[in-house]
This record gives structure tokens, sequence and C-alpha cells, in this order.
């Protein structure tokens, strides 16, 4: 099988709120830039997604995974998986990109990553219970 992109086997979404929407002691994640997700008191998603840092000054793009109720700041991606496809393959697929993610990525002062760099992204190609095998799930 020929691999295929991104954008064929996920869908791909942004948060819609600033980061200062975080509080300290707040109720659900709210998964922006950095590292580790804040905390938030409201959720625009309840799903099992991957949700990919659009913007980082060293181009070092975080990857984190969560299943569940959780809110998203406006430059964080949200990928989740179309019929026949795997999240924690997907998952899979993008921690391994990570350095050819931090080549393509934009911006001298703050690198970031457009909507297309992402779509874009090569991913293995394989049956779901090969997906399934890979991932151990």
């Amino acid at each position: 099988m020929k691999n295929s992109n991104l954008k064929t086997v996920a869908n791909i979404t942004t948060g819609k709120l600033d980061s200062n929407y975080a509080v300290n002691d707040g109720i659900y994640p709210f998964f922006t830039c950095a590292p580790e997700p804040l905390k938030i008191n409201t959720y625009c998603y309840d799903c099992n997604a991957i949700m990919v840092a659009g913007n980082n000054a060293q181009g070092n793009f975080h990857i984190n995974r969560y299943n569940g109720k959780f809110n998203a700041y406006q430059r964080t991606y949200v990928v989740t998986a179309k019929e026949n496809y795997n999240i924690d393959f997907i998952y899979y697929n993008l921690k391994t990109a990570l350095q050819q993610l931090k080549n393509k990525s934009q911006g001298s002062q703050t690198k970031f990553l457009t909507l297309k760099i992402l779509e874009n992204l090569p991913i293995e190609n394989v049956y779901y219970k090969d997906q399934l095998r890979i991932t151990n799930t």
C-alpha cells in the first residue's frame, strides 16, 4: 500500500480560545502550545483526540493524546481519526514525524505549523487490523 497523508486519515480543526481563558483550578484540560495542558471550566470537545501545538519558539511542537472532555487554544490543532483509522496509530505517526514538522515549520522568531503542512504530513497506509497490531490496542 502506498502512503497517505494526515488529511486523508483524520479530521483536523483548531481550538477557538485565547490562552487567557485558563484558570488555576479548572475542571477540564485546556490544551495550548505548552507541553502540559492547563485547566479551564468549560469544554468544547468530548472525543478521543490528539492535540498538536501550532507554534513554538524553537519549533518543538508538542503532541498530546486525550480522550474525554477538554478545550483547546486557538493555535492548537485537534486531530480525530476518520473511519477505519485508529487514533493511536495516527498518534504514533505524528510522534515519529516531530523532526519533519520542525523542518517544515515557518516563521523566524516563533516557528509555526500551517494547516497545509499538517494536512500533507505523510501517514503510513496500512489495514486497520495492522494499525491495532502496531499500536497494541
